[in-house]
């Protein structure tokens, strides 16, 4: 007998894809025109759904927006492999993966903001996001400790911390200004977190390697 989990079937499975259905439609309108012009009708046209089905599942735009965040956390995981033997260049190549998608940035701070807000729809998923990145970079930041390229001295959830304000900061401040290099910043931001000092390469230069 086969130990894998059985694929769901019957109406669970259709529901699923259907909420699916309708994140990935939410998420490519913010790509195409940005989040203000995701509408509840336009997704459901897209969708091939009734709007009724798509309040079904998510009861107001707001809830649409999140969505789309959703399916937008789920494509950036899929890349975010960030290997010790070139730390820093690894992680500017994710920052720049993700700039290449300007309008999902411009929704994940309006979003983000919004979080803050108990009432709101998307104060749920930006606590859990919170929860996930800050396990995921103190991991990372062990990993890098364990193979001698990290201080042993730096707490591992307050680097994590640290680091995913800085990430998300510097998004927000590229989207005010795109002059300068994003995937740099980042990338010699964590260098600096972790208690690596040194620096190495030109600063216009493109990302950052390691020595």
């Amino acid at each position: 007998m086969s130990g894998s989990t059985p694929s769901p079937r019957g109406p669970y499975a259709k529901t699923r894809g259907r909420v699916e259905a309708v994140r990935r439609t939410a998420f490519e309108l913010v790509v195409e025109s940005g989040h203000r012009s995701v509408t509840i009708a336009e997704v459901a046209r897209r969708a091939d759904l009734t709007e009724a089905q798509v309040l079904y599942h998510f009861p107001s735009r707001e809830h649409l927006l999140v969505g789309a965040l959703e399916h937008a956390d789920r494509r950036s995981r899929a890349h975010q492999q960030v290997g010790v033997a070139d730390v820093r260049a690894a992680v500017a190549a994710t920052v720049e993966a993700e700039r290449s998608d300007p309008e999902v940035l411009r929704l994940f701070v309006a979003m983000s903001a919004a979080a803050t807000d108990p009432t709101h729809p998307a104060h749920e998923w930006g606590a859990r996001r919170t929860r996930a990145i800050v396990a995921r970079y103190a991991e990372l930041l062990t990993d890098l400790q364990a193979q001698g390229w990290a201080d042993p001295g730096v707490d591992p959830h307050r680097f994590a911390r640290r680091f995913m304000a800085l990430w998300d900061g510097l998004q927000t401040q590229w989207l005010l200004d795109p002059t300068f290099d994003l995937g740099r910043e980042v990338a010699d931001g964590l260098a600096v977190l972790a208690g690596r000092a040194e620096i190495p390469g030109p600063r216009g230069g493109g990302p950052a390697q390691d020595a």
